[in-house]
């Protein structure tokens, strides 16, 4: 066994026999490790409270090499978001945010950028009162890291611009459609070009400026149902056991 050390995030965790637990982390510099807390469950045990859901901080893990189960060493707090933790709909925010990580990203496989981007999207989630958006420009550039971003700057069939007021998009083509190729027989529905110049912004400007963006509740809905109806198309989403959780608290929350 060689030992491992890396910043991480624990975006899962579940029961192993009666006093262990299998911690699943996103890590920095070697992408999602699953590892055992020895004796996770008891109480007065040292990785009890650190490996709690959505905690980041530095682990040092013993790898077990060919094997996809690790042993954790270490696993010392750097943030542990009790802000996020104390308030539900932030809770099922980043619920949603680790599923998908856990459901698009490849066991063991590096990759940094998407690590920065899912620990930058937590610490705003936490900070900000438009949590909501966030989420949305996290699914964006998420989908960008795994190429499967949406074509929205040009006609994803005939590559022309996008001119004019009434665009169309197609989700099972993959992008925005000009009103020449929508004539074509291709299915698409309208959007808002104000929806679609808001998708433009969030895919490109820094993720801290989001929530000082002042997106219309008419275009917040457009825009969640362009990304919730691509994600389902594109990427298998029916094992998301978060996202009840998130739309029940989303009704609450008007």
């Amino acid at each position: 066994m060689s030992l491992k050390r890396s910043n991480a995030i624990v975006i899962g965790h579940y029961s192993l026999g009666e006093a262990d637990k299998i911690i699943v982390f996103f890590t920095r510099d070697y992408g999602k490790v699953r590892a055992v807390a020895r004796g996770a469950k008891r109480l007065k045990n040292r990785l009890s409270g650190r490996t709690e859901i959505f905690t980041y901080g530095d682990l040092i893990y013993f790898e077990r090499v060919g094997k996809d189960l690790h042993t954790i060493n270490s696993f010392d707090i750097i943030e542990s978001f009790q802000k996020i933790k104390e308030d539900l709909l932030k809770m099922a925010y980043c619920s949603y945010i680790a599923d998908l990580i856990q459901h698009v990203t490849p066991e063991s496989e590096p990759d940094p950028d998407t690590f920065d981007l899912m620990l930058s999207a937590m610490y705003l989630i936490e900070s900000t009162a438009d949590a909501e958006m966030v989420v949305r420009a996290f699914e964006i550039r998420l989908l960008e890291r795994i190429g499967l971003n949406p074509r929205l700057d040009s006609c994803i069939i005939c590559s022309g611009e996008i001119n004019d007021n009434t665009p169309k998009f197609s989700i099972q083509s993959g992008g925005v459609i000009c009103g020449k190729c929508a004539k074509l027989g291709h299915h698409a529905f309208n959007i808002s070009y104000e929806s679609l110049e808001i998708m433009r912004k969030m895919a490109n400007i820094p993720l801290e400026v989001i929530p000082s963006l002042n997106i219309l509740e008419s275009n917040r809905q457009e825009i969640k149902k362009i990304l919730m109806g691509f994600l389902s198309f594109h990427v298998d989403m029916k094992n998301l056991r978060s996202l009840g959780f998130l739309e029940s608290m989303e009704k609450d929350k008007f």
